[in-house]
């Protein structure tokens, strides 16, 4: 399968659904600890978008040194690009190369 099929796939399965307005209410009502909040001071890029993914797909983008808040049960990652498909993400392309 190639890199492109296989990361489209990727997306079909293992991103849920788009969280921006979740994750700030929860970061406002104090649900999700303020360690949480500190890897994002350091992180080189703006978060434009916060998406619900699987297990899976949290773990790889954990080892791909993305931002992932893993709280409540549920693993939100934070991503640092928009206006595109997310398949096309070059984070995503990297894990379905793999």
């Amino acid at each position: 399968m190639d890199t492109l099929l296989r990361a489209k796939r990727i997306a079909d399965l293992h991103v849920l659904y788009g969280q921006n307005e979740v994750v700030e209410k929860l970061i406002r009502a104090g649900k999700i600890d303020e360690e949480y909040m500190y890897p994002f001071v350091d992180t080189e890029d703006d978060i434009f978008e916060w998406w619900l993914v699987s297990p899976y797909l949290a773990r790889e983008l954990k080892a791909q040194n993305e931002v992932v808040i893993d709280a409540l049960d549920c693993y939100w990652w934070g991503r640092t690009t928009s206006g595109q498909a997310i398949y096309m993400d070059n984070v995503i392309q990297e894990i379905a190369r793999e």
